[in-house]
């Protein structure tokens, strides 16, 4: 039975992909929501910087941006979700072993079969180091009750709460207590920071305090419930000098976002497509690497065309 059904899933993902490539760029016909009626649809043309996918519950469009001028390079994920549909969770390695157990972000989605998946915030490793990790939720229980009310450091912690129905909210670090998310109905809480937009406005005293540094980054936004924008920005290599949260910001903001936060960066950065990273991460021989081991990814939608361990990093 594993055999039969193994071959089928074959015989479903190649016939998808070739259905792709022959549409080239497009999606084939959606119906009034803008999602399929049935079945998926990928694509990943990677020379282009287009990867895309949509069900009938899910849709992710992912361009590849470049500019001379400084020279940067950045990845901007738009993705839209049927409504009752599952929104972004965190996903861990190990459930049992969660702060404890760690791998690269690529393989923690291969496992869950995410369809989309970026970095999150690094709470494992404040945690272990016994530091203030900020107001933590997993699953709607509480994680962590400690944060901090300094505005100039970095992480600053603050909070991004995701809900059941999709909606994502931010808040400052000491805005509320871990409590009080339990009892707005928050399923997941991270802390990181700083937040870049909020009601529409930029967060110009934090940025200018605490993100100037050239670097990859992970940053997360939402133009209303169920539609989502992502942006990683690679950097410290030939291809991207990096960015600072001002342009993300500002790249944020013109995709319409209503909100948005900087999550981790730096070698965390990882965007990750079908179970493929397709940001550019490279070690220290120079040779193209995976972003560094974590305990948890932040994703959305499953599938089981996703690639699995056997298949190539």
């Amino acid at each position: 039975m594993k055999k039969v059904r193994l071959a089928a899933l074959l015989l479903a993902a190649l016939t998808l992909w070739t259905c792709a490539a022959a549409l080239g760029e497009d999606f084939p016909p959606l119906n009034a929501a803008g999602f399929l009626d049935e079945g998926e649809f990928v694509f990943s043309d990677e020379e282009a910087g287009i990867w895309r996918y949509c069900s009938d519950s899910l849709w992710v469009e992912i361009t590849r941006r470049e500019q001379e001028k400084p020279k940067e390079r950045w990845y901007e994920a738009e993705i839209r979700l049927c409504e009752g549909a599952e929104g972004f969770r965190m996903i861990p390695w190990r459930e049992t072993k969660r702060w404890t157990s760690l791998n690269y972000p690529y393989k923690i989605a291969r496992q869950a079969r995410s369809v989309f998946a970026v970095n999150s915030d690094f709470a494992h490793l404040r945690l272990s180091q016994k530091r203030v990790a900020g107001i933590l939720l997993r699953g709607g229980e509480i994680v962590n009750t400690h944060t901090t009310s300094k505005k100039k450091i970095f992480p600053n912690l603050d909070t991004l709460a995701l809900f059941p129905d999709g909606d994502m909210r931010l808040f400052d670090a000491n805005a509320h207590k871990a409590q009080e998310y339990v009892e707005m109905g928050a399923v997941d809480v991270l802390a990181f920071g700083p937040w870049l937009i909020r009601d529409g406005e930029i967060n110009t005293a934090d940025i200018k305090a605490i993100g100037r540094e050239l670097c990859q980054r992970t940053a997360v936004g939402m133009a209303e419930r169920g539609h989502y924008f992502v942006i990683v920005s690679e950097g410290r290599i030939a291809e991207s000098k990096g960015t600072d949260l001002a342009f993300i910001a500002e790249k944020m903001k013109d995709l319409g976002c209503t909100l948005a936060i900087n999550l981790d960066g730096g070698q965390s950065s990882a965007m990750i497509f079908m179970g493929r990273q397709i940001n550019l991460v490279k070690n220290k021989k120079g040779n193209r690497a995976s972003a560094r081991k974590a305990a948890e990814i932040l994703a959305i939608g499953t599938s089981d065309l996703c690639l699995t361990e056997d298949d190539a990093f």
